[in-house]
């Protein structure tokens, strides 16, 4: 904020504030105190948003926080409230009160920029009363024109994920059109949230994309003009989409979009299609020269039809104009036929993939279809059973190994294939990493062999049998090499024998290939008590800071040990910042996960297999790196690489 901006507006600053570090209930309480029950001595900015949430319900929430976690957070790409809850804990009365009650802090929160934005061009902060408050979060509501225009913003010049870590995706290909596409979306300043997936293919330039709509219920509008308002806003929101489409790759030439009632997930009730001439034609000169702005248009979706001209098009609507249930339009064949299960997919991988995934056709890439006559839950079940007699379940696993014969039996195949197990799918896609080069091949092992191994190992260390115990912790490792679960189980076993220095190897060699911050953050908590016992302190004092401020259940614990050893060490505070732990961890020959060349391997796998039609194949590699790099724009085509706008 600038300096010349007047401190009236620094206080509604401050105001909105206090809504993400203040208890939620409290802070929007405080807020329609001072702009309702003391509006005699409140400013015009208290007042217009005490009237907006109390218009939204927001005197409610007090009773759903209580019972529930609930918490008001800014996304770090639009800088627009979010409410953090559980859906599932909540009944849609309640869930239509929180997105009512985002909505509202929303449309305060941009009436506020408009505010700012006015001072900084010359009007007077005088001039700026409850009306002109209101006026702004109105045109929140139905500002198509802008937006169009952020989205010629957004899509100028390069796309900043087409090249990641030195990989580069296809210019105009299915990597490049796909995050063009979720960042607009990400990035998109809305007055409802809004969920999506979509599916695109570049060879034959076809997207189509699926949306949310908001339920009427949660219109800020009188009762007997929701339904209107509802769908008149999924028609200016699916215009909007379409030229984000449209805007992120010249090859696609025609767009579909489905919108489904208060969820991605929800009942389809309008479907719109464009062809690429026409839109540019006819479509997008009306939304930029602010003819679907007009207010009239709030609650006459037909119009704004007539407007937007879809050149496909199912949906009807009510007497009260309100959105009723549709059959969507007809899925492009080609989305279809690249969503074949991946165990059945037999197409040949590009060359350039197969020696870097270790794999000729993209059903070896499979890990998650197993028709092993013994599952997992077999497994489970006996050790269950037996849950007193050790000895019982030991022969009896013996016995499932036995049952699963020749597919159990973890040799090298008749071509030199070796046995592999992968607890998901992005562990498959780092094979590179691993011993080998570009001629090994492998073949998917049963999960019940693993679990097996995995569970007498178990048994063996609760009995105290440490050499049965490190065995089948070596057999565990040797099958599922890129499971670092595993690694850090064997850990424990060498951890309960003293063996640290053993178990400090172990781990090592576990964070080489962790990237999920929860995966990193358990390894680092072993290695710091490990390495603590063997005498190295300032890399387990490292261990412990690149955990403190995580989101695992070790953060406690891990804020414990690191001060008793601070004290141990003589030092005046535990705290170390995240620059010198790393310093540290590599002086001591400790990697910093995740590591680059684990990085690097994901997202070649990503990009390449994406741009190649393998996207069930990528998905996996591109959610990890959601969780390291990319943020929500990775989560966002993760999704939609998995599912599309199929239904979960």
């Amino acid at each position: 904020m600038g300096a010349d901006v007047p401190n009236v507006l620094d206080v509604n600053e401050d105001m909105l504030q206090s809504l993400v570090n203040q208890p939620l209930p409290d802070a929007v309480d405080m807020i329609i105190w001072r702009g309702s029950t003391n509006s005699a001595q409140a400013g015009p900015f208290e007042r217009f948003a005490a009237g907006l949430l109390v218009e939204a319900g927001a005197a409610g929430i007090r009773d759903i926080a209580a019972e529930s976690d609930l918490e008001a957070i800014r996304l770090g790409t639009t800088k627009r409230f979010w409410l953090r809850f559980d859906a599932g804990e909540l009944n849609q009365e309640q869930r239509d009160l929180l997105q009512a009650v985002e909505s509202a802090l929303n449309r305060i929160d941009y009436a506020d920029d408009e505010a700012h934005a006015a001072v900084q061009g010359g009007m007077s902060v005088d001039s700026i009363d409850e009306g002109f408050y209101l006026r702004k979060s109105q045109e929140f509501l139905r500002d198509v024109s802008r937006r169009a225009g952020v989205i010629d913003e957004l899509q100028t010049g390069e796309n900043q994920f087409r090249t990641m870590r030195g990989t580069e995706g296809v210019r105009g290909g299915d990597w490049d059109i796909s995050t063009r596409f979720a960042n607009v979306c990400e990035r998109l300043s809305l007055p409802f949230r809004m969920g999506y997936r979509f599916d695109e293919d570049s060879r034959t330039g076809v997207m189509v994309v699926r949306f949310s709509v908001p339920r009427p219920a949660i219109m800020p509008v009188e009762r007997q003009y929701a339904d209107g308002f509802a769908s008149a806003y999924a028609v200016r929101l699916a215009g909007l989409l379409a030229w984000a489409a449209f805007s992120s790759g010249v090859r696609i030439t025609q767009v579909d979009l489905t919108g489904c009632l208060g969820d991605v997930d929800g009942t389809p009730v309008i479907s719109m299609g464009f062809d690429r001439v026409p839109f540019m034609m006819g479509t997008l000169p009306a939304m930029k020269n602010g003819q679907c702005d007009a207010e009239p248009l709030d609650v006459d979706p037909l119009a704004l039809l007539n407007l937007l001209k879809p050149v496909r098009y199912r949906g009807h609507f009510d007497a009260n104009r309100g959105l009723t249930p549709i059959e969507p339009l007809t899925m492009p064949a080609v989305f279809l036929e690249k969503r074949v299960p991946e165990w059945q997919d037999q197409r040949e991988l590009p060359e350039t993939l197969r020696g870097f995934l270790r794999a000729d056709r993209a059903c070896e890439l499979d890990v998650m279809h197993d028709e092993s006559p013994v599952s997992t839950d077999d497994v489970n079940a006996i050790v269950e059973e037996n849950e007193d007699s050790p000895m019982v379940a030991e022969l009896q696993l013996g016995v499932v190994l036995a049952q699963l014969g020749e597919t159990g039996e973890a040799k090298v195949g008749a071509n030199g294939e070796i046995p592999l197990y992968c607890s998901r799918p992005s562990g498959r896609l780092l094979v590179s990493l691993l011993e080998g080069d570009e001629h090994t091949r492998y073949w998917k092992l049963p999960d019940a062999v693993v679990d097996v191994h995995q569970n007498l190992g178990t048994l063996a260390k609760d009995n105290g049998s440490k050499e049965r115990a490190e065995s089948e912790g070596l057999k565990c490792v040797e099958l599922g090499p890129t499971c670092v679960r595993f690694r850090e189980e064997l850990s424990q076993v060498y951890a309960k024998n003293d063996e640290y220095g053993k178990a400090v190897d172990v781990l090592i060699e576990a964070l080489k290939l962790a990237v999920p911050p929860v995966d990193c953050e358990v390894l680092y908590y072993r290695l710091g008590y490990a390495l603590w016992q063997i005498g190295r302190l300032p890399e387990a004092l490292a261990c412990y800071a690149m955990v403190v401020n995580g989101g695992t259940p070790f953060r406690s614990a891990a804020r414990d040990e690191a001060y008793e050893l601070s004290q141990q060490m003589g030092l005046a505070s535990a705290e170390m910042s995240y620059g010198d732990a790393c310093s540290t961890l590599r002086a001591g020959g400790v990697p910093v996960a995740p590591s680059d060349k684990a990085l690097d391997v994901l997202v070649r796998a990503a990009i390449e297999l994406t741009d190649a039609g393998f996207p069930l194949f990528a998905q996996d590699a591109v959610w990890m790196l959601g969780s390291r790099i990319g943020g929500d724009v990775m989560g966002a085509v993760s999704a939609s690489l998995r599912m599309g706008v199929m239904e979960s």
